[in-house]
């Protein structure tokens, strides 16, 4: 099957570029032919089936898009969705797909496939339109979880028949040796957190919390904060010198560790192969790929019950969830999680177990290879009704 794949790509560093790149590799592992729409700054020199075309700023975004689809002939098209990805100007919620989605449905003769990226309980009003028109014109989206396919209906006003969820994936990957070591925090404890800084991330929360944590637990545990504000992010650049200035304040400042920088792979494997456990202390977020890529490195987690995450918890339990904003039991699971390494360790396997039955990326390329098939019978029954002759005669 050749598949034409649009998405961000690496080098970018960005969480759908990452999804992309390991997803890919495992639907190539199963035989399928994939080549990458990406942006401008996708793609390394001479890397083959890797089309770094997409320019937000070009006004003819949409036919760039749909001549060079039109250049590979798919079997398939598959986009990844996210807002800020595919917008041109300040926020248009991703029209600039619209167009070419539109026009794949009256003319294309292969199926188009969307994964929803960006899915929450509560959609805002650009949201709910570009969601329930481009729903419309594909013949199949994707979900990572059950929660955000039983609250569409409830944002779109209908039901819609083409939606499915498959749980995002994550790497079967042995954890890299002497990591803490690598660190300079060899035989150390270690709580981490790791990614953007984001004003929903609750970074500076952690650190403010810190000082109250550290006194209830031995001084070989330490708090690694790893990341940055990405660049061109509005809420990024706020809350670096916050995030910073709360760990300048702290009382326990030596015992936090903060790596600045967008990590290649074996870099954010080195990272998070040191803790003990990630915290996600979240103020809004629909899924993690950092809760993922922790399952499989056997890192278990502490989480804000949001959704997404308070789901992939539950099914994996391979950590504990906590309330919104509530600060006593944030500190609590974490100062209670550090003082227990039997209950760590029992969640450290329950990820691991999670990852190998459940969602390492060879299960979820299966997945995708089927929602691809059942697509295109799907559009071959519909094409067939298309030219059936309605005409009444007498």
């Amino acid at each position: 099957m050749k598949i034409a794949w649009v998405s961000s790509w690496p080098p970018r560093a960005c969480g759908i570029a990452t999804y992309s790149q390991e997803l890919v590799s495992a639907i190539r592992n199963l035989g399928s032919d994939v080549f990458i729409i990406s942006h401008k700054d996708g793609g390394v020199e001479k890397e083959k089936k890797v089309y770094p075309v997409l320019d937000n700023n070009v006004c003819k975004f949409d036919d760039v898009l749909y001549d060079t689809v039109k250049e590979i002939k798919p079997d398939v098209v598959h986009i990844q969705h996210e807002y800020g990805l595919y917008t041109r100007g300040n926020n248009d919620y991703s029209a600039g797909l619209l167009r070419a989605l539109f026009r794949w449905h009256v003319e294309a003769n292969f199926p188009i496939v969307i994964t929803y990226h960006s899915v929450t309980t509560t959609l805002d009003r650009g949201q709910r339109f570009f969601t329930d028109i481009s729903l419309k014109l594909i013949n199949a989206g994707i979900v990572h979880e059950e929660y955000q396919w039983t609250n569409l209906p409830l944002n779109i006003g209908r039901v819609p028949n083409n939606v499915y969820v498959i749980a995002h994936g994550a790497k079967e990957v042995t954890p890299i040796k002497n990591a803490k070591k690598m660190l300079g925090l060899e035989n150390k404890k270690i709580v981490g957190i790791i990614g953007w800084w984001e004003p929903n991330k609750g970074i500076e929360r952690l650190v403010r919390l810190w000082d109250r944590m550290a006194e209830k637990m031995g001084d070989d545990v330490y708090l690694v904060v790893a990341g940055d504000a990405r660049l061109g992010s509005s809420g990024g650049q706020i809350t670096k010198p916050k995030v910073l200035k709360a760990i300048e304040r702290s009382k326990y400042k030596k015992r936090i560790k903060v790596i600045m920088g967008s990590f290649r792979p074996q870099r954010y494997d080195h990272i998070l192969s040191a803790f003990d456990l990630l915290v996600l202390p979240y103020s809004q977020a629909s899924q993690s790929g950092n809760l993922a890529h922790s399952f499989a490195l056997g890192v278990p987690a502490i989480v804000t019950a949001l959704e997404g995450l308070k789901s992939q918890i539950e099914e994996s339990e391979a950590g504990v969830s906590v309330p919104l904003d509530n600060d006593y039991e944030l500190e609590r699971a974490i100062v209670g999680l550090m003082k227990n390494d039997n209950l760590r360790n029992h969640y450290a396997q329950q990820a691991k177990k999670y990852v190998t039955n459940e969602i390492k990326w060879s299960i979820t390329a299966v997945k995708h290879l089927r929602i691809y098939e059942y697509a295109k019978r799907e559009m071959q029954k519909e094409l067939e009704t298309r030219m059936v002759d309605r005409r009444v005669h007498l």
